[in-house]
């Protein structure tokens, strides 16, 4: 009880009872204060029974949580010299970081905090803040910042990672070039966790040699460029970029992370929302995608794309016989081109996740589910008895359906019971689908299981003769 705390009225009722503010009860903003002043042996009873429970807070602006500025006054005035949350190692904001947060933030900031989240919700200096941070927390392990990339928050910020010499994990906005920062680290070879919360150019990979995941806003032929001859320790990486890249470019990223990266297990390539397509498009082929095939140690990778991918089964079968150790794998089931684009995956290319990937959690493909009774059963009978036994998601997005009832039948063969079935909401179609498959699920489910009765059956019969 009280491990995590994110309701400051609620935790500090517990000292004292909390109400609203008199004269204040219809401002837009609601105020709290203490209905009767705690008094010093009251603090003593919190601070035995509850303060030492708490160890993650999470604070928000007052435009949200509502003020609690006369909370905040009373407690710093009545608490003893030791640290209000003496065992509180997170703590994550989330608001203006205007100057009336900074005695909240001073009150509970101490040297045992060792991770830090922090979120901007509005463009101002916020200069004050790091410096509390820096003065109040010198023994960080995990930072992040998401705060607005002006040019006064940028120089405090190099400057506060310059003071935590324990640093492993670093989040932190930049400019089109991140040495400032990462040079700035007390020990570079220490960072395993690094991410850009604004889009980069230059990355001095080289410094990090330690480094476990990357996570950047990057187009992708600035990423190509920073990789150096090796990254040992590398198994994350996860690009968003906000340009349609072309395939070429995807290739030569996919090799140089190949090359570069002999533990990789995670990749994600994704773009933004609002890069649409244009008239003329570049598809992403098997070609482009070879590189991969490479990287057997992959478990995990995602592609998002503006156009459709120009993919076949075959290539999906070229994909899963090298990458075995795959669990999660999606690509691009979203598409923004009109009309939409007609696929060559078919629903047959789930039988390759079950021939080949036995650990596949995840799959989200573009796809033709276009199956009648009679091909349906084809495909079935080609099925290893236990199909895809750990899939717990299947996303097919705007994949096109023409018989909903077909593929909801066949999909009750194949997928295993609790499955969540995701698609576009737009989709009437897969509605239908969806709407079917539980109680077609759970008649697959119960035949399977007398099935499996009644080879065991036979299995013993025959031990006997």
């Amino acid at each position: 009880m009280w491990h995590e705390v994110s309701d400051l009225c609620a935790f500090f009722n517990l000292l004292a009872p909390v109400g609203l503010e008199s004269g204040r009860e219809k401002t837009k903003i609601k105020s709290y204060t203490f209905l009767v002043d705690p008094e010093p042996e009251d603090w003593d009873r919190f601070q035995k029974n509850y303060c030492w429970r708490v160890r993650r807070l999470k604070l928000n602006s007052p435009s949200s949580a509502g003020d609690i500025k006369s909370l905040i006054a009373q407690v710093a005035l009545i608490r003893s010299c030791q640290p209000v949350l003496p065992n509180l190692t997170e703590i994550s904001y989330t608001g203006l970081l205007d100057r009336g947060f900074n005695e909240c933030a001073t009150l509970f900031m101490h040297e045992g905090v060792s991770k830090a989240y922090v979120t901007q919700s509005e463009e101002l200096d916020c200069r004050s803040f790091l410096r509390i941070i820096r003065a109040r927390m010198p023994l960080l392990v995990n930072l992040e910042l998401d705060v607005f990339l002006v040019s006064q928050n940028v120089e405090t910020v190099n400057e506060l990672v310059a003071a935590l010499p324990r640093l492993r994990s670093l989040a932190v906005p930049t400019h089109s070039d991140a040495s400032p920062v990462l040079r700035a680290l007390v020990d570079p070879t220490k960072l395993t966790r690094f991410k850009t919360t604004y889009y980069t150019e230059v990355i001095p990979l080289s410094i990090l040699s330690h480094l476990d995941e990357l996570h950047v806003f990057m187009f992708y032929r600035f990423l190509t460029a920073s990789f150096p001859s090796r990254m040992l320790q590398l198994t994350t990486i996860c690009v968003v970029t906000k340009i349609i890249e072309s395939p070429s470019d995807v290739m030569a990223l996919l090799s140089a992370v190949v090359q570069t990266c002999p533990k990789l297990s995670s990749l994600s390539l994704d773009v933004e929302e609002s890069v649409l397509p244009n008239d003329e498009p570049s598809r992403i082929q098997m070609k482009h995608l070879k590189p991969l095939l490479a990287c057997s140690t992959l478990t995990e990778f995602s592609l998002e794309h503006p156009y459709a991918l120009a993919l076949d089964n075959k290539d999906i079968e070229q994909i899963t016989s090298h990458l075995k150790a795959l669990e999660v794998f999606v690509l691009n089931m979203y598409v923004n081109e009109t009309p939409k684009p007609t696929t060559s995956l078919t629903l047959e290319t789930l039988l390759l996740f079950a021939c080949h990937c036995p650990r596949i959690r995840q799959i989200g493909l573009f796809l033709q589910a276009d199956v009648t009774v009679f091909t349906s059963e084809a495909i079935l009978a080609k099925f290893p008895p236990t199909s895809l036994p750990n899939l717990d998601r299947l996303d097919v997005g705007d994949s096109h359906v023409t018989n909903p009832m077909a593929v909801a039948s066949f999909l009750s063969e194949i997928l295993p019971l609790g499955a969540e079935l995701k698609y576009s909401k737009s989709s009437v179609e897969w509605g239908q689908v969806d709407n079917s498959l539980p109680v077609l699920l759970e008649k697959a489910i119960q035949t399977r299981r007398k099935m499996d009765e009644l080879k065991k059956r036979i299995r013993e019969l025959e031990s006997q003769n």
